[in-house]
């Protein structure tokens, strides 16, 4: 009987290496989401490309929020608003948008590809010639056609999102 109640008590005991797969290693940082720091004016391009071409769930209008400063370019009585778009397998897109101030920074993004330093958005997908079909219909600029990728792994696409950044789109092919 006590050899039940300790293996009873061992099983109900908090486990610390049970709770965290990263056992005996040091302190890691998750992946969670991409956010983009756009203007408001990006809001409704931005549902067209996330929603209707991309194919992401998109979560709602964002409510206005002010009272909080911030070192990437605002202050407090600048307003601010977030939002996110949901893919079908959980990969979340955001945007945090600020209201077209004077004393928010200007975004400079080059008119084509990305400069050293810029952000690629990299999404894999399944079907993708129905977002490039999609694409095409609603006039989205394109920084690399859809077809198959140098190495001729995957068919691959890169889009320019309202924001100004590149998104590319790829699906593995089956070998």
């Amino acid at each position: 009987m006590r050899v039940v109640f300790a293996l009873l008590a061992f099983l109900i005991m908090p486990q610390t290496s049970w709770a965290d797969s990263h056992e005996g290693g040091e302190g890691y940082a998750s992946f969670i989401r991409t956010t983009v720091l756009a203007r408001l004016s990006d809001l409704e391009p931005s549902i067209t490309f996330w929603r209707d071409v991309m194919g992401f769930e998109y979560t709602g209008d964002p409510e206005p929020r002010t009272g909080f400063a911030s070192p990437l370019g605002w202050n407090e009585d600048s307003t601010t608003y977030f939002t996110t778009f949901t893919s079908t397998d959980g990969a979340m897109f955001a945007l945090l948008m600020v209201e077209d101030t004077p004393d928010f920074p200007s975004l400079t993004l080059p008119e084509k590809g990305t400069a050293y330093g810029g952000v690629v958005l990299v999404h894999m997908g399944k079907d993708i010639g129905d977002v490039w079909e999609r694409a095409v219909a609603h006039g989205v600029e394109v920084l690399k056609p859809y077809g198959p990728s140098r190495t001729g792994l995957s068919m691959q696409m890169v889009l320019r999102a309202p924001t100004g950044h590149a998104v590319e789109v790829y699906e593995m092919v089956e070998q």
